[in-house]
C-alpha cells in the first residue's frame, strides 16, 4: 500500500524544486543567491556541495507575500477576465 503524501509532508526541497516553485531558472536561482537576494531560509551542511531548503520554511517564506484581495478587487478581477 502507497501513502501519497503532499508537498508539505516532505522534510526538504532541491534547488531544483525552489527554482520551480518561484517560477525561475536553476541559474536565475543561482545568480539570486551570489547576490544576495532575499530567498527563503536553506541549509548549506558542511563539505557538502547541495543545498537544501525545508519544506515548511520554504512555504511560510511564500505565505509572507500573499496578497488579499478585497470583495470588490475580486469581483473587477473576474468581470475582466470575461
Amino acid at each position: 500500500m502507497t501513502t501519497k503524501h503532499s508537498p508539505r509532508d516532505r522534510k526538504y526541497y532541491t534547488d531544483n524544486e525552489i527554482a520551480d516553485m518561484l517560477g525561475i531558472s536553476l541559474g536565475r536561482l543561482r545568480i539570486k543567491l551570489s547576490a544576495g537576494h532575499p530567498l527563503p531560509p536553506r541549509i548549506q551542511l558542511p563539505g557538502c556541495r547541495n543545498r537544501l531548503w525545508a519544506c515548511n520554511a520554504a512555504h511560510e517564506w511564500l505565505e509572507q507575500f500573499t496578497i488579499a484581495m478585497s470583495r470588490s478587487e475580486q469581483v473587477r478581477q473576474l468581470k475582466h477576465r470575461g
